[in-house]
């Protein structure tokens, strides 16, 4: 399926520039290109193209693309399309707990096999007024700061809001079903079945306990392995 995208798309973008050394992004550009040589193929880092790129992208070619398919229907038809016995699945977490750092640090390196294939959510305590995005694809994880939680906002005095957006906040978080305000944890996992459901598993397993919700709650403070710094992008 991969290689039918690349030979009928008009613009080939090789993502996680950011991610992997010159020489590796230019081995599988040069490894991919034959397939479709008629297109370039752009590095893109943290997901960034600049506009004048994409309006400098020709109309898609319709009439190469018939030619292309009268081409590869012989060869399609012949072909044995192998059967593939993997049993794809999705699980998802919903919980208004949050996970324990380390817990969730040690589980990522211990569980997260071949077969967890994507993976979106996040939320971790010690950071509990920042939204954070958790996004795995693969063996590639980032964490991104996405925003506020709303129930943080409220708990700054400095948040320079007026009483009108205040009362806005409030009347939203009084709505939220968590003990939290709108703070939740939401994950969605995808991938092998035996896979993802050991790791599931895992990953409820480092959820706060209501003992350690206790202690988090009068000031307590976990061990966090993971990155502090921020990376602003332009």
């Amino acid at each position: 399926m991969l290689a039918e995208q690349i030979m009928f798309c008009n613009r080939l973008l090789l993502t996680r520039n950011d991610r992997l050394p010159f020489d590796i992004i230019s081995a599988v550009a040069k490894a991919i290109h034959p397939l479709n040589p008629s297109v370039d193929v752009l590095a893109v880092s943290w997901g960034n193209i600049e506009l004048s790129t994409l309006l400098a992208i020709l109309d898609y070619n319709f009439d190469r693309v018939e030619l292309l398919i009268s081409e590869l229907e012989a060869l399609v038809g012949n072909m044995d399309t192998p059967c593939n016995n993997e049993e794809l699945i999705w699980r998802v977490i919903r919980d208004d707990r949050p996970f324990h750092p380390q817990r969730l640090w040690d589980t990522c390196h211990r569980f997260m096999g071949m077969g967890v294939y994507r993976s979106k959510g996040f939320l971790a305590p010690r950071r509990d007024d920042l939204a954070l995005l958790w996004n795995q694809s693969a063996g590639s994880i980032s964490l991104a700061l996405i925003g506020y939680w709303k129930a943080g906002v409220l708990e700054h005095t400095d948040n320079n809001l007026t009483r009108e957006e205040r009362s806005a906040l409030q009347r939203h978080i009084d709505t939220a079903s968590g003990r939290f305000g709108d703070r939740c944890c939401q994950l969605t996992i995808i991938g092998n079945a035996t896979e993802v459901n050991d790791f599931t598993h895992a990953l409820s397993l480092c959820l706060l306990t209501e003992e350690e919700i206790q202690w988090w709650m009068s000031g307590g403070v976990f061990p966090d392995p993971w990155p502090q710094k921020v990376t602003r992008l332009s």
